[in-house]
């Protein structure tokens, strides 16, 4: 009995050590705790239902309206057609690119180009945070921001029914400070892209703001 007393004593000692060596490991991960039944979003989610959003768009001096109509798939790929209306004229430009992961779309016409940069920077930003699911839940963090020294996560500040040009809808606000200014962006579930956004420049200066001012989604739960 005494020599298995020493066995086990020593088997506490070895684990005790064991656990000292790779506890701070795992401190490190960011581990989340959130419950399974919490539903999560992620760039694109919903766009199997063609849904059709209509955004107006504001970046620095340029005023534009962007319709965006999601097409039927082709097998495993799916187009987006995009046509963008310049505020201040009668101008239409009409493109249709491929739907890749980064919603980035360099290849496009020359008419188009200038509107497509600002929609890089704008409506489709966030792809780099949510190329993978995310939580759709209050306290929720997307991703790391810094703002020259300072360091700012994007998080789920706020989850209710909230008021939009296309109408009242559940949403999530995501924000972060960049200073005396709040940045933020609202996501619908089940709708593929942000429904709004306003964003301001490191001088505190409105960059940029968008909202989805029209959207017919029949097909889209939640909207049908």
């Amino acid at each position: 009995m005494a020599s298995r007393k020493y066995v086990i004593v020593f088997a506490i000692v070895i684990v005790s050590a064991a656990a000292g060596l790779v506890w701070p490991y795992f401190a490190n991960l960011h581990i989340s705790m959130m419950p399974s039944t919490i539903s999560t979003w992620h760039m694109g989610k919903g766009s199997q239902y063609e849904p059709e959003m209509v955004y107006q768009v504001s970046f620095n001096n340029t005023n534009f309206t962007a319709d965006m109509k999601f097409l039927p798939m082709q097998g495993q790929n799916q187009s987006l057609f995009v046509q963008i209306r310049p505020s201040g004229n009668d101008q239409t430009i009409n493109q249709t690119v491929q739907i890749g992961l980064l919603y980035d779309y360099p290849n496009v016409s020359g008419n188009a180009k200038p509107y497509f940069d600002i929609l890089d920077q704008s409506v489709f930003s966030m792809r780099d945070y949510a190329t993978t699911d995310q939580y759709l839940a209050k306290g929720a963090t997307w991703g790391d921001i810094y703002i020259g020294a300072n360091h700012e996560q994007l998080t789920v500040t706020d989850v209710g029914t909230m008021p939009f040009a296309f109408g009242s809808t559940n949403a999530y606000l995501l924000s972060y400070r960049d200073g005396a200014n709040e940045n933020e962006v609202w996501i619908v579930d089940n709708l593929p892209l942000p429904v709004k956004a306003q964003e301001y420049d490191f001088n505190g200066t409105l960059d940029y703001t968008f909202e989805l001012v029209s959207l017919k989604a029949p097909s889209t739960p939640g909207f049908s």
